[in-house]
């Protein structure tokens, strides 16, 4: 398929742009294992849509271009529009056209303005707004990891979406805690709620030193080291492990882009909405009245199972399943085509029939 340039942040409400899939890198005459210059550009590429405040909201729109069933993916944190073209593939087999934005301060997201409040309730309402405009009259969303909370807030102040589809998603962590998590996580989640300008300037002098997205669109052999160094961090284990040294390279490189770009503008959008997740939602999990279809790997060492099975107790309408083999990132990148089968089944006579 054909790629679209980018739409700058300035150019206000942008054409949906078809971008590529991940798939085999020999479909779009690239390098297997190498980063070309020409390519640079349209790995950072995305549409921007000038929001009725005068902000600026970055999306991407991937799968089934053409399709009336849509869903909108909640990445998690840190990640950005383009973690889409991760699941461009399972997206286009299930028959789905999905649309990823990124969150305020994040890629081509412009932060919050100061008289803004940093709550799921505004990210919906900017998300509501670019589905006016693309004339989206129903859809419904898929979450992971961190990106669980913001799923449910667009079924928490949207009533256009029908299902939700969560994999591998955190609790409200103002009452579950940390405890069950990784020391990495926990440290990370801390400082979010208690010290978030340690951990912006942490992560800004990161990103100046290492993940900076104007070396990597300067010297592509930059990207190249990142997508190693990616592969072999001691963040991945066990099953997930396994899974990314047995991935394709086009994979692991659309994983580390999106990362690169999340921080696009710096550290402070992901550590806002990491604070944001910290903290309390803004909304209570039974008063989402909408199915919501849980998915949970065995060997997720990142997201605990009891998460998971707190979700399923407080949501009113749930279906679970806890899949053996599967880790955290696996079971995301494994399970995203049977997700988005499972929330865009036909809703129009009673949604809760099956539940």
């Amino acid at each position: 398929m054909g790629v679209l340039g980018s739409v700058g942040a300035l150019l206000g409400p942008a054409a949906v742009a078809p971008l590529p899939f991940p798939s085999a890198a020999a479909n779009f005459g690239l390098s297997p294992s190498k980063t070309m210059a020409h390519e640079v550009d349209t790995l950072f590429s995305g549409c921007a849509f000038r929001l009725s405040n005068g902000r600026s909201l970055g999306y991407i729109i991937v799968g089934d271009l053409n399709s009336d069933k849509v869903v909108v993916l909640c990445n998690g944190n840190p990640g950005s529009r383009l973690e889409a073209r991760v699941h461009g593939n399972s997206a286009f087999a299930a028959g789905v056209r999905l649309i990823c934005v990124d969150r305020q301060g994040v890629g081509l997201s412009d932060p919050l303005k100061d008289e803004e409040d940093n709550s799921f309730k505004q990210f919906a309402s900017d998300v509501g707004e670019l589905l006016d405009y693309l004339c989206v009259h129903r859809y419904s969303v898929v979450g992971y990891s961190t990106g669980g909370p913001a799923a449910l807030s667009l079924a928490k102040f949207d009533e256009r979406v029908s299902r939700v589809g969560l994999l591998a998603s955190v609790a409200p962590l103002s009452v579950f805690g940390t405890n069950d998590m990784p020391m990495e996580a926990r440290f990370m989640f801390f400082l979010s709620k208690r010290a978030p300008s340690v951990l912006t300037a942490l992560i800004s002098s990161m990103v100046d030193n290492h993940l900076s997205r104007k070396k990597a669109i300067k010297e592509p052999q930059h990207l190249d080291r990142l997508i190693k160094e990616f592969t072999e961090s001691r963040v991945w284990h066990g099953t997930d492990k396994e899974y990314i040294d047995n991935i394709d390279w086009t994979r692991r490189r659309l994983l580390m882009v999106s990362t690169i770009e999340a921080f696009r503008q710096g550290g402070k959008g992901c550590t806002d909405y990491g604070n944001l997740i910290t903290n309390h939602w803004g909304f209570l999990l039974a008063s989402i009245d909408v199915p919501v279809h849980l998915y949970h790997g065995e060997q997720d060492e990142t997201v605990p199972r009891t998460m998971t099975e707190y979700l399923e107790s407080r949501l009113r309408y749930t279906k679970t399943r806890y899949i053996q083999g599967q880790g955290h990132l696996s079971l995301i990148c494994r399970y995203m085509g049977q997700a988005l089968k499972d929330v865009t089944q036909d809703l129009e006579s009673n949604p809760q029939a099956a539940f």
